[in-house]
């Protein structure tokens, strides 16, 4: 549970090493860059790296001709620096190789859309055995072939064939529309268009290429379509296969040019005088040796590295995290709210114990946790998720506490174990869950206490004494909760009454007074002459409503904690309930699809309140976040250069 310890390395050298340096010592390395001109204070004389990238725009079309070929991006070996003019060349000529591809397959597309469209509007004339080359040569008679709704045919029929200039032929009467051809003379035309536009007809455009009967026709432009599309697919094949051939080349070519735009990056982070350059960048502690040793093969070059308190104030490290197994199982949690300070300690494997105790207790049941747990390994293994890993721990500890409970798929009489539902031998007249509602307070209590001492742990770290001391979670706050319980413990439980001046005035009223004047006392312990400067009258006026809300929260956070009891209770509720549905018989059907749902609904709502104590109750008690990514310079092959 640590931050890894970094140092701010500044290198410098001859301003015609920057490149080779770069590359044996940064790219690829553990060295997060930082901008030189905003951490080195030269008094003026420095000034930004001229650059400029001229690998980045071939890198783009590299890249675009990968998606042509549907390659996804992937490392090759390459040597040395690219010869622009040549990658410029055989760029160009890759690229005029897929246009040609791309004009013949937009032809043949054509070609085949055209002939299953001229196909497609002759399916509803198959029934006319008239040759079309005759309608296209009528000389006194003109036609339109069309559809209209059929209940409009049906509707209109009579009067249409009782009209005496105009004849119309249907062709195919289909549920919904009735196509059909109607003539006229040349000078009916315009009347019997109007009648038909009323009918709301909708013309379809016959090509007047066609020739023989409907049938020959569909027949024909059907074949001629079938042949596109075979061309189609032979385009396709030469291109899969152009695909299959170029991958190696064009894959070294992508990869030079991202490693080498890369390298050419890191420019934009350093400075440089008239003669040198500066490069600063955070290195973890542990790779300032191997720094040194590649440096020895550049005479001229040299480096510093600075501790982190030896800066000026506001230089902040960036967080590299140093988890054990189970804080990297829990780290996406972790990044939900946020990484951790330079300066905090890291949560990670306390927030993966405490949700796995939380949930644990929450949801008992050996076989239901046997259950989830098993679910969570298909879904590790398989289907890689990260979820997947928080799912098995969880579903272990609620095995674990399943035995605890002596709960198996909510059959509480199969093993021994503390039963929720019986009656107390700690407690004489009352049930075990008024003592499991207890029980869960204290842990509450034990929980925020902890927190506390990780705040001021996190206090010392910073030099911050108002977490240290005087915040309502440093030493005044410890002070004043934990005295406030053992007062209270004591009256109720062992009528010891403790709340009395002698007890009062240094446990709980001296503490209230530290928290409400928490800001000028940190400002004298840190030897800070502005505490003078703090008005008393201000810091009473909002420290009154501070401080209440700071009680408040002491009673809700800790009351907050009986859910974790609620749930246990709630979940052999739900298993009480199951087995009532399943009857006296013990309907194996209503077992297993009633353990289905409350492994999946109430597994759902455990892990969001479990996360919800996590989050709220105990991280805003000793954890800020506000941590900057360790990122170093890497080069992503497999990823495109916008990513």
């Amino acid at each position: 549970m640590s931050v890894v310890p970094m140092k701010l390395v500044t290198l410098t050298g001859p301003i015609g090493q920057f490149d080779p340096l770069a590359a044996a010592c940064v790219l690829d390395r553990e060295f997060h860059p930082e901008h030189a001109l905003s951490i080195l204070d030269r008094a003026g004389r420095l000034r930004p790296f001229v650059w400029s990238d001229p690998y980045a725009p071939l890198l783009r079309r590299a890249e675009d001709l990968l998606d042509a070929l549907h390659l996804s991006p992937a490392y090759a070996p390459f040597e040395g620096k690219p010869n622009l003019e040549a990658v410029t060349a055989y760029l160009d000529s890759l690229a005029q190789s897929l246009s040609d591809l791309d004009a013949r397959r937009d032809r043949q597309q054509a070609l085949m859309d055209g002939d299953r469209t001229i196909a497609g509007e002759l399916e509803n004339l198959r029934s006319l055995s008239t040759e079309l080359s005759q309608l296209w040569n009528l000389e006194y008679v003109r036609f339109r072939y069309g559809w209209l709704p059929r209940e409009t045919y049906d509707s209109f029929r009579a009067s249409l064939e009782e009209a005496p200039d105009l004849f119309f032929v249907p062709t195919d009467l289909g549920p919904r529309r009735a196509y059909g051809i109607y003539f006229t003379t040349r000078n009916g035309l315009e009347k019997a268009d109007a009648l038909f536009n009323s009918l709301h007809f909708t013309a379809v455009r016959l090509d007047h290429t066609v020739h023989g009967t409907p049938g020959q026709a569909i027949d024909e432009f059907t074949s001629l379509a079938a042949k596109a599309e075979d061309a189609l697919q032979s385009i396709e094949d030469e291109r899969a296969a152009l695909a299959v051939k170029e991958e190696p080349k064009l894959q070294s070519v992508c990869s030079s040019l991202r490693y080498h735009s890369g390298l050419r990056d890191l420019r934009r982070y350093a400075a440089c005088s008239k003669e040198s350059f500066y490069l600063t960048g955070w290195m973890p502690e542990d790779a300032v040796p191997e720094l040194e040793q590649r440096l020895a093969q550049f005479p001229d070059c040299s480096f510093v590295a600075d501790a982190p308190q030896d800066l000026p104030v506001g230089v902040k490290p960036p967080t590299k995290l140093k988890n054990s197994f189970l804080g990297r199982v829990f780290r996406p949690f972790l990044e939900m709210y946020g990484l951790p300070d330079y300066h905090e300690l890291d949560p990670s494997s306390f927030m993966a114990l405490t949700y796995c105790l939380f949930f644990g207790i929450m949801f008992g049941d050996l076989g239901q946790g046997l259950g989830l747990a098993l679910i969570g390994l298909v879904l590790t293994k398989w289907k890689k998720m990260w979820l997947g890993g928080i799912i098995t721990l969880c579903g272990l500890s609620g095995a674990l506490f399943g035995c605890v409970y002596g709960s198996v798929f909510g059959f509480e009489d199969i093993l021994p174990g503390f039963k929720i539902m019986e009656e107390s031998t700690l407690l004489p007249g009352s049930s075990n869950v008024l003592l499991l509602l207890l029980l869960s307070v204290a842990l509450g209590v034990a929980m925020l206490l902890l927190a506390m001492v990780l705040n001021i742990i996190n206090g010392v770290r910073q030099h911050d004494f108002e977490k240290i001391l005087f915040g309502p979670n440093g030493a005044a706050g410890i002070l004043f909760y934990g005295g406030i319980i053992t007062a209270a413990v004591s009256t109720l439980v062992l009528k010891v009454d403790l709340f009395v001046p002698a007890y009062v005035i240094p446990v709980l009223v001296f503490p209230l007074l530290c928290i409400l004047l928490r800001e000028p006392l940190s400002l004298l312990a840190a030897g800070d002459p502005g505490w003078k400067k703090v008005k008393l009258s201000e810091v009473l006026g909002t420290g009154f409503f501070e401080l209440f809300e700071t009680l408040l929260s002491y009673l809700t956070n800790t009351l907050s904690f009986m859910r974790v009891g609620a749930y246990a209770i709630t979940h052999v509720g739900l298993m009480m309930v199951v087995r009532m549905l399943a009857g006296s018989g013990s309907d194996p059907i209503v077992i297993i699809l009633g353990n289905l749902f409350v492994m999946g609904f109430e597994g759902l709502l455990v892990g969001i309140q479990v996360l919800r104590l996590e989050f709220y109750e105990l991280f805003g008690r000793f954890y800020a976040d506000g941590g900057v990514p360790f990122q170093p310079k890497t080069i992503h092959y497999d990823a495109h250069s916008g990513n």
